[in-house]
């Protein structure tokens, strides 16, 4: 593994929810080649824990533009060919709004409003419920 590769890792962890279950939180500006970057790791990881979900969490991106907006769509579509359902969560008021004014179509990506959510909605996809148990 390079050193860039090893920096790239550090500065976007991908953590295991549960078995079948990645999150990915990206921080910070995403260009091309870090996009590029995103998806190896992102990939990589799929393969390495047979993941069936990938959460994307972008609260910590300021901006998606349209190229922003692509690169997600190019992880996911990959994801997909490796057989790994892809979540969108975190997605700021004004993110929203831009994305809308862009006319930026998110295709397969199932968004949603909150972390929580995103994980709920993964472990439904893997065939699990999520509920209170009352006392």
């Amino acid at each position: 593994m390079t050193k860039e590769m090893k920096e790239i890792k550090a500065s976007t962890p991908i953590a295991v929810v549960w078995e079948g279950i990645l999150l990915l939180p990206i921080i910070g500006i995403i260009d091309s080649k870090r996009a590029q970057e995103i998806m190896e790791l992102a990939l990589e990881e799929i393969a390495r824990r047979e993941a069936r979900v990938l959460i994307l969490d972008i609260m910590g991106v300021p901006t998606v533009d349209t190229a922003v907006a692509n690169h997600l769509i190019k992880i996911t579509k990959a994801a997909k060919l490796m057989g790994c359902e892809c979540i969108i969560s975190g997605i700021a008021p004004m993110v929203a709004q831009s994305m809308v004014n862009l006319g930026i179509d998110l295709g397969n990506i199932i968004p949603c409003s909150s972390l929580r959510e995103a994980i709920a909605c993964a472990f439904e996809t893997i065939g699990f419920e999520i509920r209170k148990i009352s006392k």
